[in-house]
């Protein structure tokens, strides 16, 4: 396998390679056995018509590639799997396992234990192995909630998120997890069918060039086309995933090699660590970031996600209270140390305004993007040394210069700081108390908005506080919250606490993508099935995904969605009111739809609230069912926070 790996942007991408063509083909079957019909006996007839279309789509394979070895043999040669018969996890023993049954075990050796999906013909065979292989599988409703999924589970777990989706329109449909997920540095793995070799670029059925469309997006990307290195793609893709800075990888399977059976001979086994390699930082680099720690009168630290990728969580808390600095969480590291830990700050949204009035910032894990200002005012000050620590050398400085870098793996780098650390005698107790009094000034900002409110129906900040105080009275820590939309998302980075990593799941990536919540909720509920799970979202943008409800009822996974119901697109009305003048809302009105009535309609639980009064009653019912709940609450429309209004005057766009 020849190979070339990139980071997002650069098109990193693999390639492995065979050709052999394969006929596509299907019949209908009109009757059953004697004395019966396909009417009177429709398991009879699905079973057999799934054998007879599915042997057709193989059987002249061997014939079609005369100059492989005949032992390499189409899977129509033995009787099909009974699709509707559920078999135990490891019941596949087959001696010649087909592509399909090699990629399902080589994710079971990787450490993948849930797949997301949305089933189409050029990967039925990995579906059907996944049973085989004790792999859960998820079937969603669209191709983008599957990777959006998968993403959720990475960013609530910590693990590879992995999804699969079939060709063509299924991968178009499937991007924009994959994007967002390369965007935000989120270790996913996107497995996508592909047409049989032979059959590309000539206008099969779904064919298009599936990898040059997703390597710009991705660290990795690659296509299959052997069966016999299926394995070794698999295992690398999932390397490629985690090694280094994390990201989205890409592998598609074309239809015909996912078919072959090969015997154990002719397999190419892996070679990749199933733990990659952590790199550890020049200690000339560590000292002089110790140095200047140990100097600094009012030091903080910002910790981005790469210090939740590395784990860092309990070596930051520990070195935070042996240097005494106040430390900021960020992004997907929301929670790696508590909001309830003595030393945190909480979120950037209150923690925030301690980071201009230190004299040294260490920034674990993030790069300068929007999300912190691009490095500069209002958030960074000038006269203050800066620290970055990154696992990726490229991804040093940027947007910004800074004053120490250190290259290496957060937690290896924390952890050095710790242990190198000498007491300097210097109290930081009042830098403490100041960096609290800025965070407990900011909550006081919005808690005035929604004090002050005067309107007719409830205030989206009301709503999203209610949600917070009822799930600490509750549940305590063992909670997760999502937040999904414009204006809906910034009331919940406002008022939802992270007392535990991968607790609290938003659309906070520079790339802002909407729709995330509903994915990214059911990715937590699987991950953690005894744990509430409340998303909070905007009529918009759970509009993206509110069929996945359907997927939430199948697989009995009881999440708790309240819906903001605003009948708009909230912060666009208040951009085009500002820009245009009232009256000229274009594309921006939706209706007062009741999404409690949906919910109903798709199986789940809907109540819908008039009064703020009304919802902690309705969370009650919410968390004691055992399926999922909408709460339509009806929310003020002239209401926005003013973190929006903020926003968009810092030309962050």
């Amino acid at each position: 396998m020849s190979s070339t790996r990139g980071s997002p942007g650069n098109g990193g991408h693999s390639s492995i390679s065979s050709h052999g063509p394969i006929s596509m083909h299907s019949r209908r079957v009109n009757t059953g056995p004697a004395g019966s019909s396909s009417a009177a006996n429709p398991n009879w007839a699905a079973r057999t018509t799934l054998r007879l279309s599915m042997g057709a789509l193989y059987r002249t394979h061997v014939r079609q590639w005369p100059n492989r070895p005949l032992r390499r043999r189409p899977i129509h040669s033995r009787p099909m799997p009974d699709a509707l018969t559920a078999r135990a996890p490891g019941a596949f023993a087959e001696t010649n396992p087909h592509g399909g049954a090699l990629l399902a075990r080589a994710l079971r050796d990787g450490g993948v234990s849930t797949l997301f999906t949305l089933p189409g013909g050029h990967i039925l065979l990995l579906l059907d192995a996944c049973a085989d292989e004790g792999i859960r599988v998820i079937d969603t409703r669209h191709e983008g909630a599957a990777t959006l999924a998968a993403e959720g589970w990475a960013l609530a777990t910590g693990e590879t998120g992995v999804a699969a989706v079939t060709a063509g329109p299924g991968f178009a449909n499937g991007l924009i997890g994959l994007i967002d997920a390369g965007a935000w540095s989120v270790p996913l793995l996107m497995i996508a069918g592909r047409t049989a070799v032979s059959k590309q670029g000539r206008g099969a059925v779904m064919d298009i060039d599936q990898r040059a469309i997703a390597s710009p997006a991705v660290k990795w990307a690659a296509s299959c086309t052997e069966a016999g290195r299926i394995p070794s793609a698999a295992a690398e893709a999932l390397h490629q995933a985690r090694a280094g800075c994390p990201g989205a990888v890409y592998l598609d399977v074309p239809w015909d090699v996912m078919g072959v059976e090969l015997p154990p001979p002719d397999v190419v086994e892996p070679g990749f660590p199933k733990t990659p390699p952590r790199p550890a930082a020049d200690p000339a680099s560590v000292g002089a970031a110790l140095a200047a720690l140990q100097g600094a009168q009012r030091p903080v630290i910002v910790a981005g996600s790469g210090a939740f990728w590395s784990d860092a969580g309990e070596d930051i808390a520990r070195f935070a209270e042996k240097a005494s600095i106040p430390v900021i969480t960020a992004s997907a590291a929301r929670g790696v140390i508590p909001d309830s830990h003595p030393w945190s700050l909480g979120s950037l949204v209150h923690g925030g305004p301690a980071i201009p009035a230190s004299d040294c910032v260490l920034v674990l894990g993030s790069a300068f993007n929007a999300n912190v200002m691009f490095g500069g005012a209002p958030l960074f000050g000038v006269d203050q040394t800066v620290i970055q620590v990154d696992i990726s050398p490229e991804r040093i400085g940027g947007n910004r210069d800074v004053d120490v870098a250190v290259a290496g793996d957060v937690q290896l780098v924390v952890r050095d700081l710790r242990q190198a650390w000498r007491t300097d005698g210097v109290s930081r107790t009042a830098w403490l108390e100041q960096g609290r009094a800025y965070a407990a000034a900011s909550l006081a900002f919005w808690d005035q908005q929604v004090d002050g409110h005067q309107g007719n129906v409830a205030h989206p900040g009301a709503v999203a506080r209610e949600i917070a105080a009822f799930a600490r009275e509750r549940c305590g820590s063992a909670v997760t919250f999502v937040a999904d939309g414009g204006d809906a998302l910034s009331w919940g980075l406002a008022y939802f606490y992270a007392d535990r990593p991968g607790h609290l799941l938003t659309t906070t990536t520079a790339l802002g993508t909407l729709g995330v919540g509903v994915p990214f909720a059911l990715a937590a509920k699987a991950a953690r099935p005894t744990e509430p799970v409340f998303l909070f979202a905007g009529d918009g943008s759970f509009g993206l995904t509110a069929m996945e409800i359907d997927t939430a009822v199948r697989h009995k996974l009881p999440i708790v969605i309240v819906v903001s119901n605003n009948a708009g697109w909230g912060d666009v009305r208040h951009e085009q009111d500002a820009f245009f003048g009232p009256g000229r809302r274009v594309a921006s009105e939706l209706l007062p739809t009741r999404y409690d009535k949906l919910a109903e309609a798709l199986g789940a639980r809907g109540e819908h609230v008039e009064r703020l009064e009304e919802l902690r009653p309705a969370l009650d019912r919410a968390v004691e069912s055992d399926v999922c709940t909408v709460i339509d609450v009806a929310t003020d429309p002239s209401v926005l926070s003013e973190l929006l209004r903020m926003v968009a005057t810092m030309g962050l766009m």
